[in-house]
């Protein structure tokens, strides 16, 4: 264990200071990896509380067997086998696992329905006497896709089958979103997020991020599936954090470029693989 990594651990012994490292990462940033927002937009997000802390966590990997065993006898078996081996696997670590629970308020982006109209598609396109007036009348109101998929199921050639049909037209009308108001207790959520963090001394940064990488893939393999949770879809239960000393990164690191310029690089790289790469100093 390093020193760096010894000095960084003890620094987490503070709320204080969790609360200013997470707010100097970005708590949309980390929210952004845990979930995936379609209905809502998030307007404001504060740190509720650090629900727990732990410290040198080992991810244990479960070894699991599924398939058939088959024995040729006069009377021939087959048994299948479906069998688990937990702590039998992979161990990766993560210095510190944070539960916390976020405070946040979201705009609902959906629109509720004021209005459906039902009427013959027939009425609607208007005076259609041929199939190619009837291409022409879809083509306008639906995209080529559309059109095509229409034609394709349904299988009509002549404009008769198509009035036999009888297919209706449905008009949905939605009204605006309401504005958002930050004092509605409407636009309040509660929210669990766990962050791992682990510490990186030196700047091999290939390494880091396999040993982030391979510890995510351990805790998400142990935790099962992952769903969606009311309005939003979890991509996955961890944001993984690694932490570099901010000197490890000088003006020589890469050729042709600054300390500043690398350090965007490396973050850029760890954001792509929904992670956080964070310097301190």
């Amino acid at each position: 264990m390093s020193v760096f990594a010894d000095q960084m651990s003890i620094r987490f012994l503070s709320d204080s200071f969790i609360t200013q490292l997470l707010n100097d990462l970005g708590l949309l940033k980390l929210f952004n990896i845990i979930y995936n927002v379609e209905k809502i937009e998030v307007r404001e997000i504060t740190l509720g509380s650090i629900v727990n802390k732990r410290f040198q966590v080992p991810a244990f990997e479960t070894i699991r067997t599924t398939g058939v065993d088959e024995r040729l006898t006069s009377s021939p078996e087959r048994v299948k086998v479906d069998r688990a081996q937990p702590r039998h696997g992979r161990l990766a670590w993560t210095e510190v696992f944070l539960e916390l629970l976020l405070n946040v308020k979201v705009h609902s982006t959906a629109s509720p329905i004021e209005s459906i109209t039902v009427k013959r598609l027939l009425d609607e396109l208007g005076g259609v006497n041929t199939i190619p007036q009837l291409r022409a009348a879809l083509a306008a109101r639906f995209s080529p896709d559309v059109v095509n998929a229409y034609f394709k199921q349904t299988r009509i050639t002549t404009i008769e089958e198509f009035k036999r049909r009888g297919n209706l037209f449905l008009e949905f009308v939605y009204k605006q979103p309401a504005p958002f108001d930050p004092n509605d207790p409407k636009t309040s959520r509660t929210f669990r997020a766990n962050v791992c963090v682990q510490f990186q001394s030196e700047p091999k940064i290939v390494e880091a991020l396999q040993s982030a990488k391979l510890s995510r893939s351990i805790l998400e393999g142990e935790a099962g599936s992952v769903g969606t949770l009311d309005e939003v879809e979890v991509k996955t239960p961890f944001a993984f954090v690694v932490i570099f000393p901010d000197a490890s990164i000088g003006d020589d690191f890469f050729p042709g470029s600054n300390a500043a310029q690398t350090k965007a690089n490396i973050k850029t790289m760890f954001a792509a693989e929904n992670m956080v790469a964070h310097f301190f100093a």
